[in-house]
């Protein structure tokens, strides 16, 4: 499984909490509902998605009260979007996706405060402070509620997945010869055919990551990557791929939180692995499905998909 070669590479966690207050917030904290969500970076601005269970409110409650963000309401869920342009967080979390090695790993919305988990490689952990204390510490009720050694991947989302239950989900693929061109791929050229990534976002065209090469092909600073650890082969850069521009868009647009995003390459079979609200996959499985039509040359096939609980911590 992906998520277990990349779990323990990063050596540091730091999880920091706040409160907020609006309508979203007071609905879900007056019926004592945990929410999880996915924040997500646009040109203009930026935007949350949040994904809870309808379990014990009214439906017609849930889109009178919240009717602003056009909730999406299943059988096992409800799935909203809040646009997040001008707030002070956005820019503190800009900010924080702007330190080479800092993966948000996931943030939840629990008893009125927000609880936002994340990674990253102490050499960066200077960055980290400051960006908390320039950016976050006014926010109300603000706290770090862990600075420290990371437990894993693994260890983290088991942690979130008490509070919101979450699967994980991994697909093979097979990458088309027309994506394999080395000579227009720096990534290929540099790092070769075997690595592993972790995303950190999508803005636009440009899809940002942290690699582990585990080649070290690389033997100095380049201009298009960010060296983050040579002695670890640590670095972090942009780079295209259309099915996975086209998983995150998708879950986007149809209100689906995907936590994590790691990928692999060997050879020429690449791997992409994310972790779901399990309230949401059946939504998250359409986006699937409809990826299986629209790259069919890529041949999706599924891998893996397993409980949280059930996958064994570092």
């Amino acid at each position: 499984m992906i998520i277990k070669e990349v779990s323990g590479i990063l050596d540091r966690q730091c999880i920091f909490s706040f409160a907020a207050s609006s309508r979203i917030e007071e609905f879900l904290l007056e019926n004592g509902i945990t929410s999880i969500l996915r924040i997500r970076v646009t040109k203009e601005g930026g935007f949350a998605i949040f994904n809870f269970e309808n379990e014990g409110v009214d439906e017609e409650e849930i889109h009178k009260t919240l009717k602003e963000y056009d909730p999406q309401v299943t059988s096992d869920s409800v799935m909203l979007i809040m646009d997040l342009k001008g707030s002070p967080f956005l820019d503190a979390f800009k900010s924080l996706n702007k330190i080479p090695s800092v993966l948000i790993d996931g943030v939840l919305f629990n008893g009125g405060y927000y609880y936002i988990y994340m990674r990253f490689h102490s050499v960066d952990e200077h960055k980290v402070g400051d960006v908390l204390k320039e950016k976050m510490i006014g926010f109300t009720r603000f706290a770090i509620r862990f600075l420290g050694k990371s437990s894993g991947l693994v260890s983290t989302f088991r942690e979130i997945s008490a509070a919101v239950p979450l699967k994980y989900v991994e697909i093979n693929t097979s990458v088309p010869p027309s994506f394999m061109k080395i000579a227009n791929d720096p990534v290929l050229k540099n790092l070769g055919a075997s690595w592993n990534r972790e995303l950190k976002y999508l803005l636009e065209d440009e899809i940002r990551a942290v690699y582990y090469d585990k080649t070290a092909l690389l033997r100095g600073k380049e201009d298009w990557i960010n060296e983050i650890s040579l002695k670890d082969r640590i670095y972090e850069t942009a780079f295209s791929n259309p099915l996975v521009q086209h998983f995150i868009n998708q879950a986007s647009a149809s209100a689906i939180v995907t936590l994590g995003v790691e990928q692999k390459l060997i050879g020429n079979t690449f791997s992409i692995a994310t972790v779901v609200p399990e309230m949401v996959l059946p939504e998250f499985f359409n986006v699937v499905y409809n990826a299986t039509k629209e790259f069919k040359d890529w041949k999706i096939d599924i891998h893996y998909v397993e409980l949280i609980e059930n996958l064994e911590s570092d």
